[in-house]
């Protein structure tokens, strides 16, 4: 007779009290509904132990223990290759570092365990040790600004719009049928039309939002700053305490750009390289595109397009962009904390 399942205890006590009383293996199986070696495997465990079964019964050891589980999250981790290599690639690793052979399975449920999960990287701008330290020296020199430090900052970007919105990671509900079919493809479009625009805010308010018709040059952008960012300073700061910020893109650094700003009357904010995650302004820039996606009737040319980023520029309310500012402080503690590296900002 096949062992179907495991006895409980009642039917392992049964078994105990029948052959005690003198029954035969045979009569105890039918009695209890199980088989002869059942019935005397029972008997065996209860003479060697003294009771019925063992705390606990044990199953088939995980192909690797504690140690060595802890031994591949290490492997895993210790390259930045090593973190993008698929399951059966670390299965591979795995079998050239220690000669042992595990299936992908394993891998996963180990690495699971552990606490790693497979997911999409992050983008980030690439942070190199010279951007890196100077990111963390400019962050300890401005610790010690509060809010209303950063309340005096008149933040300044460009940032450049398509007329196409460019394939974004995205899911779709559909059924396997329905695959290729348009509602859920998400489409790309090669060389799609562009426009790029500068723009401006503070504690104050919104500044105005530019489009930039010609190619930025030091030349260009000294003309954005006169007709637009200096008028826009006087008018939030007209005491001239206030700083303006700018990153360094070429055309920002260039020597006429400079010059214009040293006779401007702004104070300059030094600005630290690669450091998108510092600047609110960037967040503004998101939202933007955001709302534009999110809209029932896309732009169907540029000047559409030019006029819908301008009507979101002026629906971003007042608390939205202070709320922004409030997180100034944060983000030097996060790049500190960061060792000038990337930040989750």
């Amino acid at each position: 007779m096949v062992k179907k399942k495991e006895l409980n205890e009642a039917q392992r006590g049964t078994i105990i009290y029948c052959r005690q009383r003198g029954d035969t293996l045979v009569s105890i199986a039918k009695t209890v509904g199980c088989g002869e070696t059942t019935v005397r495997d029972t008997l065996k465990r209860y003479a060697e132990i003294g009771r019925t079964q063992s705390k606990k019964r044990s199953g088939r050891p995980p192909a690797l223990n504690t140690m060595q589980s802890r031994r591949l999250k290490r492997l895993v981790t210790k390259t930045a290759k090593n973190r993008r290599l698929c399951a059966a690639g670390v299965k591979s690793l795995w079998k050239a570092k220690t000669g042992q052979e595990i299936c992908t399975r394993t891998v996963r449920r180990v690495l699971h365990a552990t606490g790693l999960r497979n997911c999409v990287a992050r983008s980030k701008p690439l942070v190199s040790s010279d951007n890196q330290e100077a990111r963390l020296t400019w962050c300890q020199r401005h610790a010690s600004w509060t809010v209303e430090d950063w309340q005096k900052v008149l933040w300044s970007d460009e940032s450049t719009f398509s007329q196409f919105q460019q394939s974004r990671n995205c899911r779709v509900w559909r059924e396997p049928n329905d695959e290729w079919s348009t509602s859920c493809l998400s489409a790309t479009v090669k060389h799609s039309p562009s426009i790029m625009h500068w723009g401006c805010f503070s504690w104050h308010g919104m500044g105005p939002i530019v489009p930039l018709r010609c190619s930025v040059t030091g030349a260009a952008y000294v003309d954005t700053l006169r007709r637009h960012a200096v008028p826009t300073f006087r008018r939030m700061y007209p005491g001239g305490d206030g700083w303006f910020q700018h990153d360094n893109a070429t055309p920002h650094t260039s020597k006429v750009a400079k010059e214009f700003l040293a006779k401007s009357g702004m104070q300059v904010l030094d600005w630290p390289a690669q450091s998108p995650d510092i600047n609110p302004i960037e967040n503004l820039w998101a939202i933007v595109k955001q709302s534009i996606r999110q809209q029932k009737k896309q732009p169907t040319n540029l000047a559409q397009l030019e006029r819908c980023v301008k009507a979101v520029w002026k629906t971003i309310p007042k608390e939205t962009i202070r709320n922004l500012i409030d997180s100034m402080p944060r983000r030097i503690q996060a790049v500190i904390a960061a060792r000038g590296g990337p930040t989750k900002y």
